[in-house]
Parts: C-alpha cells; sequence; structure tokens
C-alpha cells in the first residue's frame, strides 16, 4: 500500500497519545515540538513523561484507553505492547473517521509517520511505506550525511530574499525564476567555505540587478 505524503499543521490540535513507553514518548515529543495539545492516556510512564505531566506540557489520564478518550481530537497515535489494545484503538478511530496511526503496525494505520532528517526549516521526509522503518533509518543516515547545515543558511537566506522579491513583483513565476537561479548559483558553495555573508551578499547584488533592469513606466 501507497500512502500520500503531507505535512500537517498540527499547532494548537488536540492529539490523543495511548501508550506510556519509551516508543510512545519519542512519538509524543515530536508532536509537543509541533506544538499540538497532546493527550496521554496509560497506566505507566517514563520518567520523561512523567516529567512533562508534572510541568503541564501534556495532560494525562491514568489508566486502560477508553473509547471516549477519543472525543474532541484530531488524531491518535497508539504505542502499546499489547495487540488487542492497538485493534481497539484502530477500529475505534475507524467509526469516528479519525487518523490513526499505530506504530510499527501499518495495516492498522490510516497514516504512517516518516523518519525526518531535520535542517532547521529544511524537513526531508523518508518512507518505506511502512514495509521496513530499518531501511528508511538507513537512508535517512545516508541523507545526513550528504546534505548538511549549509541547507540551513541557504534556506534562511533564499526565504529573506523571497519576501523581498514579493515587494517587487506579484508575479509567481517571475519569482521562482529568481530564487531559483539564486539556489543554483554559488550561494551554496560560499557558504560551506563559511563565507555566509559573501552568500547574503550575492543574494542582495542579484535581486539589485533585477530591479535595476526592470521598465519603468514614462514620467508625466
Amino acid at each position: 500500500m501507497l500512502f500520500f505524503p503531507v505535512c500537517l499543521d498540527l499547532k494548537n490540535r488536540s492529539i490523543l497519545v495511548v501508550g506510556g513507553g519509551p516508543i510512545a514518548e519519542g512519538k509524543l515529543l515530536q508532536l509537543v515540538e509541533a506544538q499540538a495539545r497532546v493527550h496521554l492516556v496509560s497506566p505507566t510512564l517514563t520518567a520523561t513523561l512523567q516529567k512533562l505531566v508534572e510541568s503541564g506540557t501534556i495532560t494525562y489520564r491514568c489508566g486502560k484507553f477508553e473509547d471516549s478518550d477519543l472525543a474532541g481530537n484530531f488524531l491518535v497515535v497508539c504505542a502499546t505492547n499489547f495487540q488487542s489494545v492497538n485493534e481497539e484503538v484502530a477500529k475505534a478511530a475507524a467509526l469516528r473517521n479519525m487518523l490513526c496511526n499505530v506504530v510499527d503496525q501499518p495495516a492498522l494505520c490510516n497514516f504512517i509517520t516518516p523518519a525526518i532528517v531535520s535542517r532547521g526549516a529544511l524537513q526531508i521526509s523518508i518512507s518505506s511505506a511502512g514495509q521496513s522503518p530499518s531501511v528508511a533509518q538507513r537512508v535517512k543516515r545516508e541523507i545526513e550525511n550528504l546534505i548538511g547545515p549549509e541547507f540551513e543558511t541557504l534556506l534562511e537566506i533564499t526565504s529573506a530574499l523571497r519576501a523581498d522579491f514579493r515587494e517587487i513583483t506579484p508575479d509567481y513565476n517571475t519569482r521562482r525564476d529568481f530564487l531559483r537561479s539564486f539556489v543554483d548559483s554559488e550561494a551554496l558553495d560560499l557558504i560551506r567555505q563559511g563565507k555566509v555573508e559573501e552568500a547574503r551578499g550575492l543574494g542582495q547584488r542579484m535581486l539589485n540587478a533585477f530591479i535595476h533592469n526592470q521598465p519603468h513606466a514614462p514620467l508625466g
């Protein structure tokens, strides 16, 4: 089964996590980083999860999963060692037409979470469609060696240029072509050499050259 890749904005959305072990902890920390409002249900907690509860970062109900736990939530992530619980959560979520991820059991999921390589706002997702997380992790390590922190800097400079360019022209194709020319320039090589300000200057010179070459309306 192939999955449709998508990035979700979970900021301030209510998310349910079922399970309190190390795997649930890892998923929950990602959700907290995404600024979701996380509610956790489990009879037990890891030390890290306990601290998150005590700090008020997440809400918590001590006990076994109940169908009513799904109420008001956008999606559910289930990470338990009990197959009966995993199946119960998946079935209850399906009846509510909710997004549901059961860790390492794609047959019970209607969405899966990929391995992620992050370089600031740049995110690269790697998925094996649930067939082999080990292969996805291997690919992740390969990409981490290939895509370094210089791409985070390139993204930051390009984003600033994009904002400036929006004030110059509303035309999407023109902006796209200009930004593509900057990204394909020597900017990345300059950043890799530690010449970040020179890369910024290159972008500014390219922007100034574009403005200079634009036709101006006649006076009068």
